[in-house]
């Protein structure tokens, strides 16, 4: 059974269709890009299999259920968790607590353990917490544990947001422009985290990105849409030599 398995999704925004029939399916290991031109439709379609937008048409089904009408904390929940273009930090908060936070949908305790400090509620923040550095240490963030995000470099506040995904467990990471802003020297840097994670986590990560490099390298197989429309899927060998890729997307000069 695939880990992600989405048929025939189409979603409408009014007289807008922003996608159109499109359908993928992602096995528990694997490592996927979806590309194409800004507009095309990409982060509409991460926005229905996270849950922020419910579909027009079509079936999402996630670690073998079905998402319709799941919000997106339900949908985290079942192992799933997400990265955004735009940094979504917490920036009045510590990179420790940017981590601890994330945690919180399945701590266990309720709201009067909270209150009373009962013993449940020691045990299990204890657990988060040790969680949480070990977390920041396997990501090389130990040294900006007390740090806001909103004081580190834009390469580091990036380590964090992923930092704080794994935090969750995901069986499916999906990155959203996970290289938007970084310099040459910090996409070798992602390029390298992201191997290591998919390589020592052993789980599915599906990534949206513009910078061919780090699909070209990354990615065992690429879906490419354009104006909501799938119109390539394949190795990234052959998407480069794809004609109908190269006219609406990666260029003469990309190849």
């Amino acid at each position: 059974m695939a880990l992600l398995e989405i048929n025939g999704l189409t979603q409408r925004f009014g007289g807008l269709q922003a996608l159109t029939n499109f359908s993928i399916s992602l096995e528990a290991h694997d490592l996927i890009g979806l590309i194409g031109p800004n507009g095309a439709g990409k982060t509409t379609v991460f926005n229905l299999v996270s849950g922020f937008y419910t579909p027009t048409e079509g079936t999402i089904t996630f670690n073998g259920k079905p998402t319709r009408g799941l919000k997106p904390h339900q949908v985290a929940g079942l192992g799933m968790a997400r990265t955004f273009q735009n940094i979504r930090l917490w920036n009045d908060m510590s990179v420790l607590d940017n981590i601890r936070i994330a945690q919180s949908h399945w701590l266990g305790y309720g709201f009067l353990d909270a209150v009373w400090r009962s013993g449940r509620y020691r045990r299990v923040e204890k657990g988060v917490e040790k969680k949480s550095r070990e977390i920041l240490d396997i990501m090389g963030l130990t040294e900006f544990t007390d740090e806001l995000p909103k004081n580190l470099p834009y390469g580091l506040q990036r380590r964090v947001e992923l930092a704080r995904a794994l935090s969750t467990n995901p069986k499916l990471l999906l990155l959203d422009e996970p290289a938007a802003g970084l310099n040459s020297a910090d996409v070798d840097g992602l390029i390298r985290h992201i191997r290591w994670i998919y390589d020592e986590f052993r789980i599915c990560i599906w990534m949206i990105e513009h910078q061919m490099k780090v699909v070209m390298s990354l990615c065992q197989r690429i879906s490419v849409i354009d104006f909501g429309r799938t119109i390539a899927a394949g190795t990234p060998a052959e998407i480069q030599a794809n004609p109908d890729v190269i006219k609406a997307y990666l260029g003469d000069d990309t190849l």
